[in-house]
């Protein structure tokens, strides 16, 4: 389905008109709970591709509201539009056409027409969530996938707003197609190093911070470094931290039921990149709670279920369970391969009797513990700390090898 609105603009760009920017007013709604549509308003603003060179413009705005009264058939549509904080802040003014649009928002956010938070995603889709109202906006909302996964494949609840070669704006309905749980978790991370200005001005991760442990003052922090006015400060207590040193490698793993994540581990390699092992067992379910994995599945788990061998950031895996356990590759748009049984410790599959063996188990690769119970690989490359994690008991020291160490 398509929308379509004449704006009467050519080619020379977007024009600024505060007076006619002051009529929109009627179709703002301060709140979501009665509005026709939400509007990713910072996207909206910044969209350069509806028309003009400068990287904000009130009238991108106006463009859409003219093009949802024409496609509604509604001259009072009404909009409740969520901006992130960044667009209102006063150094950015001159990025509009006229300086004074820049006072008009936060006017408006003052006088509670439009939402102003630090960041607009969550709310928007919490908003759409709940109260089915369809989002303009051209994000993908890629790292929301995890807390929203009804936006994989929707169809029905966003409109994009395009305009080709100065032509009307045109409202489309998206297709927002289905995202693999890797890109999911890769630009999830990305937009939590972005809030916490841990990206760098070609928007890469800043290896420089991530790449090395950090230690805060306040005692049972587990701190996530954040760079505040050129230093590297606690997340959560806003105080420096002390670089205690390289940070080891990590690997993140998530733990779904039937389908939906609940739960998340690292595994960290050992010193100068040697192998480490890990065992996974029924520990690490506790925190899941009774009515998303109920006490008789819940048992299945063996208490030593998969061992886990963390190298160089290569995972390989042994099943150590009473149950078995599978794994089959889910490539990005490719029909999954068929189930494969893991190699056991003592079995051919797994080499000689009393080798262990482990099969590798890499980022597009899906391990079922049990039937709806799943592991797989995240695609973040800077897993946090989890002060959270719950430890399993480890197995028996082997006989001629290391000790095996919990998952933490």
């Amino acid at each position: 389905m398509l929308y379509r609105a004449a704006d009467g603009l050519g080619d020379e760009g977007v024009k600024s008109d505060v007076a006619a920017f002051r009529r929109m007013e009627r179709h703002l709604l301060g709140t979501a709970q009665e509005a026709n549509y939400l509007v990713d308003l910072s996207n909206v603003v910044r969209d350069t591709a509806l028309g003009g060179g400068r990287p904000r413009a009130l009238q991108r705005l106006r463009l859409v509201l003219r093009a949802l009264r024409e496609s509604s058939g509604d001259q009072e549509v009404t909009v409740h539009a969520i901006a992130d904080d960044s667009l209102l802040r006063p150094r950015h003014d001159g990025e509009f056409p006229d300086p004074a649009e820049g006072p008009l928002l936060r006017e408006w956010r003052d006088r509670g027409l439009i939402a102003a938070i630090a960041k607009a995603d969550p709310d928007l889709l919490d908003h759409a969530k709940e109260f089915g109202t369809r989002v303009i906006s051209s994000d993908n909302f890629t790292g929301h996938r995890s807390e929203h996964p009804w936006i994989q494949g929707d169809r029905e609840h966003f409109l994009k707003p395009e305009r080709v070669d100065g032509g009307p704006v045109r409202l489309v309905l998206r297709d927002m197609r289905v995202f693999a749980d890797r890109e999911v978790s890769r630009e999830g991370e990305r937009d939590a190093l972005k809030a916490r200005n841990l990206l760098d001005f070609q928007g890469r991760p800043r290896s420089d911070v991530l790449g090395r442990s950090w230690l805060c003052p306040r005692p049972d922090c587990h701190p996530h470094p954040a760079i505040q006015s050129g230093k590297v400060v606690c997340r959560i207590h806003r105080t420096l931290l002390r670089d205690a040193g390289p940070r080891r490698r990590r690997i993140q793993l998530k733990i779904f039921i039937d389908g939906t994540c609940h739960a998340w581990e690292n595994l960290t390699e050992g010193p100068d990149g040697q192998d480490k092992e890990f065992v996974l067992g029924r520990g690490h379910f506790a925190r899941i709670e009774e009515c998303h994995l109920p006490g008789e599945r819940r048992r299945r788990i063996s208490r030593q279920h998969l061992l886990l061998v963390c190298s160089r950031g290569a995972l390989r895996v042994l099943d150590t369970s009473t149950a078995g356990s599978r794994i089959r590759t889910v490539r990005p748009g490719g029909e999954p391969t068929p189930w494969r049984t893991l190699p056991r410790p003592g079995t051919e599959a797994a080499g000689l009797p009393g080798e262990r063996v482990p099969r590798a188990f890499g980022p597009d690769d899906e391990i079922e513990l049990l039937p709806g119970i799943a592991l797989r690989r995240s695609g973040q490359r800077w897993p946090e700390e989890r002060a959270e994690g719950v430890r399993a008991k480890p197995p028996k020291r082997a006989k001629g090898g290391d000790e095996l160490t919990s998952l933490g």
